[in-house]
């Protein structure tokens, strides 16, 4: 394996951004890449790190802190990890992952912790190997912007008389 470069994501990171997002399932256009960047990058405490091969953008990690009431020391989340189908299994996951590591440990978290779904079991076994644990269960919710209910309860077992709290 050639060696690659980890380094901040760009702007111009965008077409390749979009293809990786696109292949973790995650359908992106180009043309929005520079302004999630642009948020990412004005929240404190988050960075965007991108492998480069040949001056091929291949890979991409994002890491997240925030204060938790739980502890004093910052909780770290890795919240996106792919690396391109053609450089799959060269050791640029296992890189992206150590760089979101160290920049974990450089401000101040005791771990980093992600969620990954079900159905990535490839994934689950990359993790593994780098001695990650499955210590929870992540649940989800899809939020309506008018407060209806979307996939919860329906309206009718939300009743008074069939209260769910």
């Amino acid at each position: 394996m050639d060696s690659f470069t980890i380094r901040q994501a760009r702007p111009e990171d965008a077409p390749a951004l979009g293809d990786l997002l696109t292949q973790l399932g995650y359908p992106t256009d180009a043309a929005e890449i520079p302004a999630r960047l642009e948020k990412v990058h004005a929240r404190p405490g988050t960075t965007v790190l991108v492998a480069e091969h040949h001056g091929r953008t291949v890979g991409v990690v994002t890491v997240h802190l925030f204060a938790a009431m739980h502890s004093n020391e910052p909780a770290a989340w890795l919240t996106a990890l792919v690396v391109d189908e053609s450089m799959r299994g060269k050791g640029v996951g296992t890189a992206l992952v150590e760089h979101a590591e160290q920049w974990a440990i450089k401000h101040g978290a005791p771990n980093l912790a992600l969620t990954s779904a079900l159905r990535r079991k490839e994934a689950h076994e990359f993790y593994k190997r780098r001695d990650y644990e499955h210590t929870g269960v992540r649940l989800v919710k899809t939020l309506s912007p008018d407060g209806s209910p979307s996939n919860s309860a329906s309206a009718s077992e939300l009743s008074p008389n069939n209260q769910q709290d």
